[in-house]
């Protein structure tokens, strides 16, 4: 079934379509019939019309081609996102919560400028390369799109744009929010380059001598020493075994050991392999222990190869699991030096990795793995290493081109795409296209194209004409396009980050990699590079001038913004501004003496309750009196979040119901929340802790909305003034400490026992 976005569908095209802001309404109105306005600057709250403002403004004065006259910059995804880098040299497979770890160690700072940092992206003749990143940034949003397609997934901002091949075979962005079931996303599968890898094993070099009876000696405990060595396809091999059978030892951080676990006797050709690299290509020693069944002793199932080595059981320890602290199968990883190899020592660390998979190897493999991080990680380094990977739940997929499957998610282009060039070759295409398009016409094989030119097109045409070129470079490009299986709005509260690629303005990222859109447009770069480019072209009609939209514009870095006001300067004649922005005051003085100044404010409430339910009627949804009240108090009039409230309540297919939308919204009912604060009030703290367990589980609510609640509800209470005091400045305490990743239900149930001590004192009139 085909997805639409309510909050776009029924977004006013039309200045006269929109409610209330009826004096920033009319002002705005003036200028479309004068076709003449200032740099403006919108600002408010979220959700109050700020960027529907501006487009429909730019629709009043340009008519239905206006997208041609505005240039629209903001969007993000979220920090989960996978990406691969490359940071100081070392290829890393991260996601942007990590990178945001390392580099906003200042919680208030919306971006940062960085020197040492690549990321996978692609340049202008398709190759998939690292390129330079020079600004990563964030901001807040309330809702992101979570993007499912042909074996991946990725969340974004719902404005954030995805890359598309249009007809013409051109790169270009597509937002998130725009796309439906069916549309194509672009992918790639490539060989990467590799370099010789050296393993550092120095870093864990074992005490040498130690001191007998006042003399140093040599330890008579370390047998090997292990040095730098290159990376081998055997030991890589060895290495990918390890992540799927094995597990490293060490005990008083000084005895070390590493063990491989393998079938009995079904593996023994693998036990042996595996003790020959250790003593030839380590030095290492090695013993073999059957193990017996824990179900009957007497059947032995299980082989263990043991490796005594402490170097290498730190090496292990260090480059294979994802916390410094937990070691087990949840937090494995595939080592960053893998990414560096070159692509058949890579393909040996896939087949040792078999270990953890079913299927057969040159077929379909099918890996399986407790570490959700582990399986991206895989199916990255397929992709990287020529292999069309998926990721599902739970396992990656990998799958070869054979007869007895009917295609392969990376060798397709988007059918419409490859008719274009077809038609400007003047060559008998139809019959061909009617055979060989899948997928309800959306998508043909690249092979089929290229075979299909090579009969029709003679070979000097091939050679030399510019088209045919065009179609042949894309066709032998890495890029490929798979389906968008289903998109969906989420409500959250959190940040969301871009990165500013210089040069390409596109980076890969998702649990596979599909192409994104640079979208960081906070950067002094983006103001000398994007929006001049932009500004300075004349529009054609009636209105001499085009409109430039920045979204978020309060978060642009104070370069950006002083390049901004000189731009603004020289383009006056072909180019207005609208900044928008939630705080005005975050943008420096000279932009705002520049702008005329819109504030935006809250819908009222019956506003409000009556464009819901026209929605509703619309739709078909039965809204109740309870359920409008209960997106009202979620939306506080922020009437985007209200819609997509709306929407996710009525996608259950029941009477839209309090209960129904503080459930789909992961928002608890604040009767809960205040029955649970009045049995800790009552002094009954393990009640008011189930009460709290209740309210996880049944609303699947994080620390952080339960707080909040919290905090609205204590200023109801009937308590004295001081007491209503220490009581937020423990929710503040607690809020900061969920901020910094303590665990949520145990900082909930220390605040509810705040409140059971606060009840006792209240009670002794304290």
């Amino acid at each position: 079934m085909s997805f639409e976005l309510w909050a776009e569908k029924y977004r006013p095209k039309s200045l006269d379509q929109m409610i209330d802001q009826e004096e920033v309404i009319k002002r705005l109105k003036s200028f479309v019939k004068a076709k003449n306005m200032p740099n403006c600057i919108f600002a408010g709250p979220p959700g109050t019309g700020k960027t529907t403002a501006a487009l429909c403004l730019a629709y009043d004065l340009y008519g239905d081609a206006y997208m041609s006259y505005i240039r629209e910059l903001n969007a993000s995804v979220t920090p989960d996102t996978p990406i691969l880098v490359r940071k100081n040299g070392v290829i890393l497979r991260t996601n942007f919560g990590e990178l945001a770890k390392e580099y906003f160690a200042d919680d208030l700072r919306n971006f940062m400028i960085v020197e040492d940092l690549e990321i996978l992206s692609i340049d202008r003749d398709y190759n998939v390369r690292f390129m330079p990143v020079n600004l990563i940034s964030r901001h807040k949003v309330g809702y992101v799109m979570n993007i499912s397609y042909e074996g991946g997934s990725v969340r974004t901002s719902l404005s954030h744009s995805v890359v598309v091949i249009d007809e013409e075979g051109r790169l270009v962005p597509k937002k998130a929010c725009e796309l439906r079931s069916g549309d194509l996303l672009v992918t790639f599968k490539t060989k990467l380059e590799g370099e010789e890898t050296l393993l550092d094993f120095e870093e864990f070099q074992p005490q040498l001598h130690i001191r007998l009876k006042g003399s140093l000696v040599r330890n008579p405990k370390v047998k090997t020493i292990l040095r730098s060595m290159a990376l081998t396809r055997e030991v890589s091999w060895l290495f990918g075994l390890y992540l799927a059978e094995g597990c490293a030892c060490l005990q008083e951080g000084t005895r070390g050991q590493a063990i491989s676990i393998l079938k009995y006797p079904g593996e023994m050709e693998i036990v042996e392999q595996v003790r020959d690299i250790l003593g030839e290509g380590f030095g290492i020693s090695s013993k073999m222990e059957v193990a017996p069944s824990g179900f009957n002793p007497a059947n032995k199932t299980s082989v263990q190869v043991r490796a005594f080595n402490t170097q290498f059981s730190k090496f292990l320890r260090k480059h294979f699991y994802n916390d410094g602290i937990l070691i087990n199968a949840t937090t494995k990883r595939v080592p960053s030096f893998i990414y560096s190899a070159d692509s058949q020592q890579r393909l040996a660390f896939l087949k040792g990795y078999m270990g953890d998979a079913s299927g057969e190897w040159g077929q379909y493999v099918r890996y399986r793995s407790a570490s959700k991080e582990n399986l991206i990680d895989i199916a990255w380094l397929g992709r990287i290493t020529g292999l069309d990977t998926s990721h599902f739940e739970g396992e990656t997929r990998v799958i070869w081109k054979l007869p007895s499957y009917s295609y392969i998610k990376t060798e397709f282009l988007p059918a419409e795409t490859v008719e274009t060039f077809l038609k400007r070759l003047r060559v008998p295409y139809k019959i061909f296209l009617k055979h060989h398009v899948y997928d309800d016409r959306k998508r043909i094989s690249k092979e089929l194209v290229e075979d299909f030119l090579k009969e029709s097109i003679s070979k000097e045409l091939l050679e030399r004409d510019e088209k045919v070129r065009d179609l042949i470079k894309l066709i032998r490009s890495p890029l490929s396009v798979v389906l968008v299986e289903k998109v969906e709005v989420e409500e959250y509260n959190g940040y969301v980050y871009d990165v500013s690629v210089p040069g390409s303005e596109m980076f890969w990222g998702g649990t596979t990699p599909v192409l994104l859109h640079n979208s960081d447009e906070r950067g002094i770069d983006v103001v000398r590079e994007t929006i001049k480019t932009f500004a300075r072209t004349r529009a054609y009609g009636d209105v001499p001038f085009k409109i430039m939209i920045l979204d978020e514009s309060d978060n642009l870095t104070d370069d950006a913004q002083q390049a901004l006001r000189r731009t603004m300067e020289k383009f006056v004649e072909t180019c207005r501004f609208i900044l928008i922005a939630n705080i005005s005051g975050k943008l420096i003085e000279p932009l705002q003496s520049r702008c005329a100044i819109f504030r935006f404010t809250y819908l009222p409430r019956k506003d409000h309750d009556a464009y819901l339910r026209y929605i509703a009627k619309n739709e078909g949804v039965e809204l109740l009196d309870d359920g409008l009240n209960a997106i009202y108090e979620i939306g506080a009039g922020d009437l985007r979040r209200a819609i997509n409230s709306l929407q996710a309540a009525a996608s259950i297919g029941k009477p839209v119901t309090a209960d129904v939308v503080y459930s789909v919204v992961g928002r608890a009912n604040p009767i809960d929340i205040k029955e649970m604060l009045k049995i800790a009030m009552n002094g009954d703290f393990v009640r008011a802790r189930e009460r709290l367990r209740d309210l996880i589980f049944k609303y699947g609510a994080s620390g952080g909305d339960i707080l909040h609640q919290i905090h609205e509800e204590v200023f109801r209470l009937d308590i004295p003034e001081h007491w209503k005091v220490e009581l937020i400045d423990a929710i503040g305490d607690v809020d900061f400490r969920l901020t910094q990743g303590a665990d949520e239900e145990i900082q909930l149930s220390a605040l509810l026992a705040r409140f059971v001590v606060a009840s006792r004192e209240i009670a002794k009139g304290r």
